[in-house]
């Protein structure tokens, strides 16, 4: 009779375990995105300031490229607006079961993302004239930092020197 009954409450148990399972990794994977999202909006100037920062050291423009440093420096600042202003919205609660809410959102964030992108590829466009070659592939190094080189040879060191999927020692 103690077997039946602890066998019917661990069965009773199941279906609650398994919806807790189910939605716990929903529930963390919006937990997730909803930080990610805070930590970019509210850290989005002081990036956007080292960036500039970092780069200007690396680059070292001379007093002749400066006026053209300070143009390039002020257009990024003014192009991350989309993503200022999307920052500055509050982020609409929506259920998990509307997808559509769910895309739509994910289409405002990838608008107001292209948008930036569009507006800060134009500064940069407009300063690489100013630079020479060097300074140019410095600025290339530098601008995307720690993706555009990776530094401590993790799996994209691997794609840099093309070693692969079993290609160990056969790149350069």
């Amino acid at each position: 009779m103690k077997t039946g009954l602890l066998a019917l409450a661990f069965a009773a148990t199941l279906p609650l375990g398994a919806l807790a399972q189910d939605a716990a990794p929903q529930t963390r994977q919006h937990d997730r995105h909803a930080a990610m999202h805070e930590r970019m909006c509210a850290d989005l100037d002081a990036h956007l300031a080292a960036r500039l920062a970092w780069i200007e050291a690396k680059v070292k423009p001379s007093e002749a490229q400066r006026a053209a440093w300070d143009g390039f420096a002020r257009e990024s600042r003014q192009a991350a607006a989309p993503m200022r202003e999307l920052c500055a919205a509050a982020a609409p609660a929506m259920p998990r079961d509307d997808v559509a809410a769910r895309l739509a959102e994910r289409e405002r964030r990838m608008s107001a993302m292209l948008d930036t992108t569009r507006r800060m590829r134009a500064a940069v466009e407009k300063i690489l004239p100013a630079l020479d070659e060097a300074q140019r592939k410095t600025f290339a190094e530098n601008y995307e930092g720690h993706r555009a080189r990776p530094m401590h040879g993790g799996h994209g060191m691997h794609h840099q020197r093309g070693q692969h999927h079993g290609q160990h020692g056969q790149g350069g």
